[in-house]
This record gives structure tokens, sequence and C-alpha cells, in this order.
């Protein structure tokens, strides 16, 4: 009867220790996959540190050491959070100096831009009370909002005749857009150093992903602004991948909509797909100068990701990405 206790008091103290330790590993994967990006350095630095605890916690270890490591991972979230709120408030604090600077030069323009002043003092109150990255993403908005009625504005106060010759000019520069080539992507890797990344990573056999992004509706956008537009617009969203993932992170032009990032992630797809997602899901916008007009566009886009390592040839992967793309570009039409 005492080894019969023994063995189930035994049980129940094995049962708890394992409870604890997916416990643990849900909260650490929560914290990596939700955690605010303010300063992406820092955001890099946190995400590699919190990878290492769940590296440490899928060793043997005791509850007491889980417990251990349970502390330092609330010690490093706690000097994240803080370093984050520093990033916002120092955020704010430029962003507040910049609007000073901006409503002086409004109100010595023109006597007319009363209405434009009284948007940039709102939002100027909204930033003395922002206390998270959202909020300053919101003032960001209405701040764009606010300088593109700013335009508009200055753009009616031109004289008449000014106007006229400007648009005439606007019409031949926007027809001489039309006829021209989207421009390579400066020092951007292109479908050839893609291949030769993917060959390497599938023959090194790696626990390598291949993210693919296509951005939406740059046919249509091509078709009415100029091929020039839709490239500007490509090259921003690769600038954003480029800030959103790791440094480590190569990202290459797979064709004129579309980009591949190579991933080098010790977890599982669903995790990728989930940070893939996060970065792809992120609302964009560009401002657009077309001739005498301004246009603010949107991004959007669609994903996917494929594990590299479950390829069975380079030849059969490619293929595989190239079916992606085609799929991502119908979806997004």
């Amino acid at each position: 009867m005492f080894i019969s206790l023994k063995r189930y008091l035994y049980s129940e103290e094995l049962a708890l220790a394992e409870s604890l330790h997916r416990m643990v590993q849900l909260l650490l994967e929560a914290i990596r996959m939700h955690a605010v990006v303010a300063d992406p350095a820092e955001h890099e630095k946190f995400q590699k540190d919190i990878a290492a605890f769940e590296n440490q916690l899928n060793e043997e270890v005791t509850p007491k050491e889980i417990l251990v490591l349970a502390g330092a991972v609330v010690k490093t979230l706690e000097e994240y959070n803080r370093q984050t709120t520093r990033f916002v408030r120092m955020q704010s604090a430029e962003l507040q100096s910049m609007l000073a600077m901006l409503m002086e030069t409004v109100a010595a323009l023109s006597a007319g831009s009363d209405r434009s002043v009284a948007r940039l003092q709102a939002i100027e109150r909204q930033l003395e009370r922002a206390a998270a990255v959202e909020d300053i993403r919101a003032v960001k908005a209405k701040l764009s909002e606010c300088l593109l009625s700013l335009r508009e504005e200055a753009q009616r106060q031109r004289e008449e005749m000014a106007r006229t010759i400007s648009e005439l000019k606007g019409q031949i520069e926007q027809a001489q857009q039309r006829r021209l080539p989207p421009r390579a992507v400066g020092r951007s890797k292109g479908r050839d150093e893609a291949e030769q990344a993917l060959r390497l990573a599938y023959e090194r056999g790696g626990h390598v992903y291949a993210a693919v992004f296509v951005v939406d509706r740059m046919d249509l956008v091509s078709g009415r602004f100029g091929p020039s537009v839709s490239e500007q617009l490509v090259r921003y969203f690769q600038h954003h991948l480029a800030r959103g993932l790791l440094s480590s992170d190569e990202v290459y032009r797979w064709d004129a909509s579309s980009l591949l990032v190579l991933m080098e992630r010790s977890y599982g797809v669903e995790q990728v797909r989930a940070e893939v997602q996060r970065v792809a899901s992120v609302r964009l916008e560009k401002t657009i100068q077309i001739g005498t007009r301004t246009v603010l566009l949107p991004i959007t886009s669609h994903s996917a990701v494929t594990p590299v390592f479950e390829a069975r040839s380079l030849a059969e992967l490619i293929s595989d990405l190239d079916a992606v793309v085609a799929k991502c570009t119908r979806g997004a039409a």
C-alpha cells in the first residue's frame, strides 16, 4: 500500500511538472509573437532572447529550474517594456517638435490657413496624451491627412496661368511615365540571386522557410498611373519587409510584383506563418506625386510560406514557389 501511495504521489508530481512546462512554453510563444515593435533593433534582440529561453525550456529541466527561467523571462520582458516606453516617448517628443515648426510655417505662409493650423494643434494635443505605439500610429495617420489637405489648399492658391501651365506639363510627364519600363530595384537581389540562395539552403539542409509576398493589384496600378508608380510601391513594401523581419532574413525580388524572403527558424511552420502574417497585415500607404497631383495609395499583399527542407528537389521547390506566386496574384485580383 505504501508503494502504491508513493507511486501515486510521484505521478501527480510528474503531471504538475508537465503542466508547468507547457504553461511556460505557451507564455513564451505568446510573448514572442505579440511583442510590440517600436525600435526594430531592440525588437530583434528581444526576439532572440525569447528564442534562447525557448531553447533552454526544450532541454531537460526540473520544475524549480522552470520557475527560475520564468523569472528571467519576466525580467527580460520588463526591460523590453521600459525600452519600448522610452522609445515611444522620444518619438512623441520629436513629433511634437516637428509639429510646432510646421504650425509656425503654415501660419507664416497664409492667413487663410487657420483651419490647417487648428487641425495641427488638435494633433499636437493628441501627441501629448499618446502613451503607446498604436497612439503614435493613429496620430501619424491624421497628420498625413492634414498635410494632404494643406497641399491641396496651397495648390488652389496658385495663380490661374501658372496652374494651367503646370497641368499641361503634368499631362506630358504622365504620358512619358506610361511609356517607361519599370526600373530595377537599386541594389536589391533579383530572381537569379534568389534561386542561388534557395539552392544553398536546400543543399545545406537547415530549417529554412521560403516566404512569398505578392503586392496586390500592381497590374491595375501600372495601367492607371504608369509602371514607375507600381515600382515605387513594390520598393516601399520591400523596405517594410526589411524593417519588419530579422536582419538575418534575406529579401529577394522574385518578379515585378512579388518578393521572396528566406527565413531560418527553429520553430514550426504555423508559427512562421503567424510571423509572416503579422508583417504582411500591417496597413501601408504611400503618397505618390503624379504630375501636379498627389495621390495616397494603399499597399496590401498576399503571402504564403513553403518549408525549403521538405522539398524533394530544387526544381520542384522553384516550381512550387512560382505556383504560389500565381495563386496569390489571382487572389489579389
